[in-house]
C-alpha cells in the first residue's frame, strides 16, 4: 500500500520540543509518522486531525506526569525537612564554612592578586570613610544644643540700601529683647581679645562678651563646672566681674582642675572671678578662651552694627511667625527713632546654616563626590581583576561543575572570595581613614573644624556597608560571566590560552572605558581647581608681601585715647629706628583678616544714588601705612602728623581708585566732599588722596572699595603694626618684643605673621580643596592605568598561542605591537569621550569654587584628555612589547 504526505510540522515540532525523548522513547516519532502516512492515503484532512489529537493527548499525559513527579518531590522534601531539620541546617552551614575555607585558600595561593586587590579597596574605602567622617561631623551631625530647630540667628537689615544681613546695633538689641513676643529668650555675643596678666608672662586671649542667659537659656547648655551668667550680671552696676572659661582653655591652662572655680584672673588690668567652665563644642562654646558679661550701655549706639544676636523660639512657634514678630518690632523701632532707623528690618536664619558656611559645605560635598568616584574606579578595576582571574580559572570551574557543583554554588563561592577581599579591605581602609583624618586635621584650615572629627558608630557602619556592597558589586558580574562558559570546551582546552569569549572581552573593554571615564571626571575637576588656584596666587593683590611682617599690640580697653596714641607713636618710632627696618606703620584691622568694618558713603550733592548707598571697608591708618605695604598713591598725598588730630572740620581721608571711579568718573576727586556712614552718623569728609586698589577681604574677593582715615588710637581700636624690613622680617620680632616690654610689660605682642603667611591663610580653604582633589585625581589616574596595564597584560598572556600563530603566518612585530596598542586605545578613547561629556555636566556644580576659570574651560579639558590618552598609551606599551617578542616555537611548545 502506498503512503504519502508528512505530519503537520507545527504539531511535530511542538511534540519534539516539549516532550523529552526519554519520556516518549526513540521509536514513537517514527511510529506516528508511519501511521500518519497510512491514514493520509485515505484522506489528508482526517489524517491531520488524527495526528493533532494524538499529539494533544501526549502533551496532556506528559503534563500530568510532570505535575505528579513534582508533587512527589515536594512531598519527599517536606518529609526530609520534618525528619532532619537540624541536619539540613548543618549541611548549609557546612557549605558556608567550606566556601570560606576555599576562598581563603584561593586568595592565599595568589598573594600578588590579593595584595593588589586589598590595596585598591583599602585606598578607596579609606578615602571615602575619612571624608564621610568629616562630612558627617561638620555637616550632618546635629548641633550640640537641645532642640536646635528652635534656635535662629537674627540680623539687622536695610533692604533699600542693600544691607540684608548685618550685625545688630547694641541699642536695637536691648529693645528687641524686651519687645519681642515670639522668642523664649534672645541673647547676644561679641568676640574680641583681652590681655591676661598676673601669671608667668602676659598673653593675649580670645575673649567673648555675652549677655546673661545666652549659654544657659538661649543655647540651653549646662556648664561642666559651676554656673553660667545670672540675670542682672549684664546690667550696669551689677556683679559683672565674673568669668566663664572655655573648655579648651580650661584643659590647656588649668589641666582640668575642678578647683578653678573662684580663681581670680586679671584681664586688661581688671580682676574677674571664675564662676564656671563651659562644655566643649561649636559653634560658640569654644570660640573664645574666656567669656565675660556684655554689660548694657544705656546710651548704646543704634547705627553701628557691632553684635551678633541669637534667639530661641517659643515652643510651637514657626520661623515665619518669628519673622512676623520681628517685623512688628522693627516698625515700632522705626516709629520711635525715625531719623536713625529709617527702613530698619530684621532677617532671621535657621540654625541649620551654622554648621558650615556655604563655601565650606560645597567644598566638602565636592570632596565626598571625588572619593566616591575614586571608590567606583577601584570597584571597576577590581571587577576587571576578578573577571580576568575567573576567566583564567574556567577549567577549574568546569571540573567542579562536572563533579556536580551547581551554577548557584559556583557563583556563591566566587562571591565569597570577593566578600572576603572587600571586608578585609574595609578593615584596612578604616585604619587608613583614622590616619587620614589626622593628616587632614594637620593641613586643613581652621574653619573646617577637623579637630572634632572622630570614628563613631556611623563611620564604622559606613565602612562595613561600603565594604560589603563593594564585594557584591565587584564579584557578582565576573562570577556570572565565568559561570556561562562551555564546560566541555574548557575541559578540552586544558586551561591554556583561554582569553574568554567575545562577550567577556567586550565586558572587560567596557570596564576599562568606565574607569577611564570616571578618572577623566576627577582629573577635569582637579585641573579646573589647579588653574583656579594658580590664577588666585598670581592675581594682582594691590600690595607687596615680600619682607613684610604684621603683629598685634593688644592695648587694654582701659587705656584712654591719649595713652593709646602715645604708646602707638613711641612704639612705631623706636621700631622704625631698628637697623633692618625700612618702615613701620599701624592699622586698626590688618588686611586679609577675613573680617571688615563697613560704612555707607555718598556724594553730598547726590544723597540718594541710583541702586542704593554703596558700602565700603574702612581702615584707621598711621602715616606711611600704604607705603609700608607698597600701595601706590595715585593722586594727592599721604597723611601727615597734622592730619592725625581730629578737628571740628571734615575728616581728611584717602580713598581707593574704585571709589573715585564710582563717585567721580573721569573727574579729579582731590578736595571733593564725601559723606561717610551715610544714613547713620553722616560724617563729612574731604578727599586728600587716591590710592591703588587692594584686595582687603581676601585675594579671591576682588578689589575693595576702601576708605582710609587718620588713626586715632584708643583701647577700642588696638593697633596692628606693619613692618617692612631689608631682610628676613621675623628676625626683628625679639627686638620689637623688648621695645614693647619697655613701654608696658603687661601688653603682649601677638598674632605675629608675615604677609606671605597671611596670603597663604586667606587661600587656605582653596589650597586644601585643590590639594585633596588633585591627590584623589592622581590616585584615580594610577588606578585607571593599572587597570589598562592589567587587562592588556592578561590578554597577552592568555593569547600567547594565537599571537604565535599570527607570527608563524607572517605577521611582523610592528603589526602585533600595533594590534595590542589599538586593543587598549579603543576602550580608553571611548572612556575619554564619555568622560568629557560627563565632566561637562559635573563641573558646572563647581562654578562657585572657581576663581576666574569657567567650568567648561577648553584648555583644561583638552589637556586632561591628552594626558589621559598618552598615559593609556604608556600603560599598554609594555604588554605590546611583550606580545611583539613572542616566539612562535615556544608558544606552540607551551600549547
Amino acid at each position: 500500500m502506498t503512503t504519502g504526505g508528512r505530519p503537520p510540522r507545527i504539531a511535530a515540532a511542538l511534540l519534539a520540543r516539549v516532550v523529552p525523548k526519554e519520556w516518549t522513547g526513540d521509536s514513537l516519532m517514527a511510529d506516528l509518522e508511519h501511521e500518519f502516512r497510512t491514514r493520509a492515503a485515505g484522506g489528508a484532512v482526517p489524517a491531520r486531525l488524527w495526528y493533532w489529537r494524538v499529539v494533544s493527548q501526549l502533551l496532556a499525559a506528559y503534563s500530568r506526569d510532570r505535575l505528579r513527579r513534582r508533587a512527589e518531590r515536594r512531598a519527599a522534601l517536606r518529609a526530609q525537612r520534618s525528619i532532619l531539620p537540624q541536619q539540613k541546617r548543618e549541611f548549609h552551614l557546612d557549605d558556608v564554612r567550606q566556601d570560606l575555607r576555599f576562598g581563603l585558600r584561593q586568595l592565599w595561593k595568589r598573594p600578588g592578586f590579593s595584595a593588589i586587590a586589598l590595596a585598591m579597596l583599602a585606598l578607596g574605602i579609606g578615602a571615602n570613610t575619612a571624608i564621610f567622617s568629616v562630612v558627617q561631623t561638620v555637616l550632618l551631625e546635629p548641633l550640640p544644643f537641645p532642640e536646635p530647630g528652635r534656635l535662629v540667628r537674627i540680623w539687622e537689615s536695610r533692604i533699600e540700601r542693600g544691607w540684608n544681613r548685618a550685625s545688630v546695633a547694641p541699642g536695637n538689641f536691648w529693645d528687641l529683647r524686651e519687645m519681642n513676643r515670639a522668642f523664649e529668650r534672645v541673647g547676644a555675643y561679641r568676640f574680641s581679645s583681652a590681655n591676661l596678666t598676673g601669671i608667668d608672662y602676659p598673653r593675649r586671649l580670645r575673649a567673648g562678651r555675652v549677655t546673661a542667659g545666652f549659654f544657659g537659656q538661649v543655647l540651653a547648655v549646662r556648664p561642666v563646672l559651676g554656673r553660667t551668667f545670672l540675670a542682672g550680671e549684664d546690667q550696669p552696676g551689677g556683679q559683672n566681674r565674673v568669668l566663664l572659661l572655655g573648655n579648651q582653655f580650661w584643659r590647656t591652662q588649668f589641666g582640668r582642675d575642678p578647683a578653678v572655680l573662684g580663681t581670680q584672673l586679671s584681664l586688661d588690668g581688671e580682676s574677674f572671678t571664675v564662676v564656671g567652665v563651659l562644655p566643649p563644642g561649636r559653634p560658640w562654646l569654644d570660640y573664645a578662651d574666656v567669656y565675660v558679661p556684655m554689660v548694657r550701655d544705656p546710651g548704646a549706639t543704634r547705627t553701628s552694627f557691632e553684635i551678633a544676636v541669637v534667639g530661641r523660639l517659643l515652643p510651637g512657634t514657626t520661623l515665619e511667625a518669628g519673622r512676623a514678630d520681628l517685623e512688628r518690632v522693627a516698625q515700632s523701632l522705626e516709629q520711635a527713632f525715625p531719623a536713625e532707623l529709617a527702613g530698619i528690618g530684621f532677617t532671621v536664619g535657621p540654625s541649620s546654616e551654622w554648621v558650615a558656611d556655604p563655601e565650606t559645605s560645597r567644598a566638602l560635598w565636592l570632596l565626598l563626590g571625588a572619593v566616591g568616584l575614586l571608590l567606583m574606579i577601584a570597584c571597576v578595576n577590581l571587577a576587571n581583576l576578578f573577571l580576568a582571574q575567573a576567566t583564567g580559572r574556567i577549567r577549574e570551574r568546569a571540573i567542579r561543575s562536572a563533579a556536580g557543583a551547581t551554577t548557584g554554588r559556583l557563583i556563591r563561592q566566587a562571591l565569597t572570595e570577593s566578600l572576603i577581599i572587600s571586608l578585609v579591605g574595609a578593615g584596612l581602609g578604616l585604619g587608613l581613614a583614622l590616619w587620614g583624618v589626622r593628616a587632614l586635621a594637620a593641613i586643613a584650615p581652621g574653619e573646617v573644624r577637623l579637630s572634632e572629627v572622630g570614628i563613631n558608630g556611623w563611620i564604622l557602619g559606613f565602612a562595613l556597608v561600603t565594604g560589603a556592597l563593594t564585594g557584591v558589586i565587584t564579584g557578582l558580574v565576573p562570577a556570572l560571566q565565568a559561570s556561562r562558559g562551555d564546560t566541555a570546551a574548557a575541559l578540552r582546552s586544558g586551561g591554556q590560552n583561554i582569553a574568554g569569549d567575545r562577550a567577556q572581552r567586550r565586558l572587560r573593554g567596557g570596564l576599562v572605558a568606565a574607569e577611564v571615564a570616571l578618572s577623566l571626571i576627577l582629573l577635569v575637576g582637579a585641573g579646573l581647581l589647579v588653574r583656579s588656584f594658580g590664577g588666585l596666587m598670581t592675581v594682582e593683590r594691590g600690595f607687596e608681601t615680600e619682607n613684610r611682617l604684621i603683629a598685634s599690640v593688644n592695648l587694654p580697653a582701659s587705656y584712654s585715647a591719649s595713652e593709646a596714641t602715645n604708646l602707638t607713636r613711641q612704639l612705631l618710632e623706636r621700631v622704625s629706628a631698628l637697623a633692618p627696618v625700612i618702615r613701620a606703620a599701624a592699622v586698626h584691622i590688618r588686611p586679609l583678616a577675613g573680617g571688615s568694618t563697613g560704612l555707607g558713603f555718598v556724594r553730598p550733592d547726590e544723597p540718594e544714588p541710583e541702586g542704593g548707598v554703596p558700602w565700603a571697608s574702612w581702615r584707621l591708618v598711621t602715616p606711611g601705612y600704604l607705603e609700608t605695604l607698597g600701595v601706590p598713591i595715585l593722586a594727592g598725598r599721604d597723611f601727615r602728623e597734622e592730619d592725625m588730630a581730629a578737628g571740628d572740620g571734615p575728616r581728611r581721608i584717602l580713598i581707593s581708585q574704585r571709589i573715585a571711579d564710582l563717585l567721580w568718573p573721569g573727574e579729579n576727586p582731590l578736595g571733593r566732599s564725601i559723606t561717610l556712614w551715610a544714613g547713620q552718623s553722616d560724617v563729612p569728609a574731604e578727599v586728600l588722596g587716591v590710592v591703588g586698589n587692594m584686595r582687603e577681604r581676601g585675594i579671591d574677593a576682588g578689589p575693595t572699595l576702601a576708605v582710609y582715615l587718620p588713626y586715632v588710637s584708643s583701647g577700642r581700636w588696638p593697633p596692628d603694626i606693619v613692618i617692612h624690613t631689608a631682610g628676613e622680617p621675623t628676625a626683628v620680632v625679639p627686638a620689637v618684643r623688648s621695645i614693647l616690654a619697655e613701654l608696658n610689660p603687661n601688653i603682649p605682642l601677638s598674632d605675629i605673621a608675615t604677609l606671605e603667611e597671611m596670603v597663604g591663610r586667606s587661600v587656605g580653604s582653596q589650597r586644601f580643596l585643590t590639594l585633596l582633589v588633585s591627590l584623589f585625581a592622581l590616585l584615580a589616574l594610577l588606578l585607571a592605568l593599572a587597570g589598562v596595564y592589567g587587562v592588556q597584560s592578561y590578554m597577552v598572556a592568555r593569547q600567547t598561542s594565537e599571537i604565535g600563530v599570527r607570527v608563524a603566518l607572517g605577521a611582523t612585530k610592528l603589526q602585533i605591537f600595533r594590534k595590542v596598542i589599538l586593543q587598549a586605545l579603543r576602550p580608553a578613547l571611548l572612556g575619554v569621550a564619555f568622560g568629557l561629556g560627563a565632566a561637562n555636566v559635573v563641573s558646572r556644580f563647581m562654578t562657585s569654587l572657581l576663581f576666574e576659570v569657567r567650568p567648561t574651560d577648553p584648555a583644561t579639558y583638552a589637556g586632561v584628555a591628552g594626558v589621559l590618552a598618552a598615559a593609556t598609551l604608556l600603560a599598554a606599551w609594555l604588554p605590546a612589547e611583550k606580545a611583539a617578542k613572542v616566539d612562535p616555537v615556544i608558544a606552540f611548545r607551551a600549547e
